[in-house]
Order: C-alpha cells, then sequence, then structure tokens
C-alpha cells in the first residue's frame, strides 16, 4: 500500500519516472495497476521578446542613480512620453557603436529620458519603430551624428558635448 502512495505521489512530480514506479509496485487488490493521470498545462510557454520588452530598458550610459525621466518616460512633472512631445533639441548623443552591420548612435530624451537609436540614416524610438520624419548622419570615427526632421531643422551632436541652457 505504501509503495502505491509512493507511486502515485512520483506520479505527480515526475512523470517519466512515475512509470516506472509503477510497474515495478504490485498493484493492490481492488485497485487499478496504472498510475492515475497527470494532468498536463495546455499554455504556450513564454518566449524570450515577451518577457523582455523594449519598455523594460534603460539607457546602458545613464548613471544607476538618474533621478527625473528615467524609466518608462515619464517626466520628473509626471508627464508620460507621446509623439507629440518628441524634439530633436531634447536629445543629447549618449554613444556611438559600430559593427559589422552597421554604425549606431544612441540618444536620450533629456526631459523624458527616453532613448533613441540612430541606424542606417533613420531614428527608432525604444519599440524599434521608426520616428516619422526623422533622419539622420553619423561618423563614428569623429564622434559625430546630425538628425534632421521632415522640415529641415538639423541638429548636430558631438559625442563629449553637453547642451549648455
Amino acid at each position: 500500500m505504501k509503495l502505491s502512495i509512493l507511486a502515485a505521489l512520483i506520479a505527480l512530480a515526475l512523470p517519466g519516472v512515475a512509470r516506472a514506479a509503477a510497474a515495478a509496485a504490485p498493484a493492490p487488490s481492488g485497485a487499478p495497476a496504472t498510475p492515475p493521470a497527470v494532468a498536463t498545462s495546455t499554455a504556450a510557454p513564454l518566449s524570450p521578446s515577451s518577457i523582455y520588452t523594449a519598455e523594460r530598458l534603460r539607457d546602458p550610459f545613464a548613471p544607476l542613480t538618474q533621478s527625473g525621466g528615467g524609466a518608462g518616460g515619464v517626466s520628473a512633472s509626471g508627464k508620460v512620453f507621446s509623439a507629440s512631445d518628441f524634439n530633436i533639441h531634447n536629445l543629447s548623443l549618449r554613444g556611438v557603436m559600430k559593427d559589422s552591420a552597421a554604425d549606431y548612435a544612441l540618444f536620450t530624451d533629456n526631459e523624458f529620458g527616453v532613448s533613441f537609436i540612430l541606424r542606417r540614416g533613420k531614428l527608432y524610438d525604444g519599440k524599434n519603430k521608426p520616428v516619422r520624419g526623422v533622419t539622420g548622419k553619423l561618423r563614428v570615427k569623429d564622434r559625430w551624428a546630425e538628425l534632421e526632421t521632415a522640415d529641415h531643422d538639423v541638429q548636430i551632436f558631438r559625442l563629449g558635448d553637453e547642451e549648455k541652457d
């Protein structure tokens, strides 16, 4: 009797081991010879892209003790970032990178802390969607980037140059 209870507990924990344990354990009289059915989950497994979304990413160049507009695109006053708040003059160049596929520039909105990436002449938001009407140029060697809006408003950035208010 104790052996069949142990087999039932193992069946709940390890279905593969349960079959072997049930086969080795003699069935008590009047009890079915098969182990109890084990319920399995039919839910789809979580993928890394559903767990690690762009909303949770932080600017790798920002200090860990950043105050104000940091996480989630919220300003110090509590206003949530929206597309209407975007302005190339509110951005700071935080880094330039190069890999075998393309050159990259990382920008951060000074008020909201939202990140943008310039790649292959287009500016992308944190969700990897192109920012409409904004194009750019990048020279990694010179640590220089330029953004231009559809109405020909141009902002030039040099890494290490901070905007003076």
